[in-house]
């Protein structure tokens, strides 16, 4: 089997299992089909070209917005879209340091990393609700950071390599 198959056989697993733990619950609120599934795979996107490894503790009580922990203890939260147009965070929840804006493309299966934003100036983007009854914060992806000059500042600190 193919490195990249069984890489996507463990995450699709993951996913649903995700997803089970998760049924039913009232913090849960799945807005598309394969939600945990593309979520994860933004993750992984973002773990690899880091060189940081998934979180893959089951927590019933989710993340708290947080996916990884970074150098200089930043926490990081990955959110991918089918439709990549914003980088989005509910209103009246908290804030990781950083966003990243990941999109996934359902024909490939490929994920693309968009860029990256500061979470502080996240919350204090406009609030709007994009049709699912549910406010958030957001910023156009055409203005976000580039990946590059997170890799950047993340290698000034030399905790990690990026690798592919």
């Amino acid at each position: 089997m193919e490195r990249e198959e069984l890489l996507r056989q463990i995450v699709g697993q993951e996913a649903q299992d995700r997803h089970d733990a998760h049924r039913n619950h009232a913090s849960s609120r799945p807005l598309s089909e394969d939600y945990e599934l593309i979520g994860l795979l933004g993750e992984v996107e973002f773990g690899k070209l880091t060189g940081q490894m998934v979180d893959l503790e089951r927590r019933l009580d989710g993340d708290k917005g947080v996916d990884f922990v970074v150098p200089l203890n930043f926490t990081v939260d990955v959110k991918t879209a089918r439709k990549a147009f914003h980088l989005i965070h509910e209103a009246g929840k908290g804030f990781a340091d950083i966003y990243v804006l990941a999109q996934y493309d359902h024909e490939t299966k490929n994920i693309e990393l968009i860029g990256w934003e500061w979470g502080a100036v996240l919350a204090r983007a406009p609030v709007k609700d994009f049709g699912y009854g549910i406010k958030n914060h957001y910023i156009p992806a055409e203005n976000l950071k580039p990946m590059s000059d997170l890799i950047k500042r993340m290698n000034r600190y030399g905790q990690f390599s990026t690798f592919k």
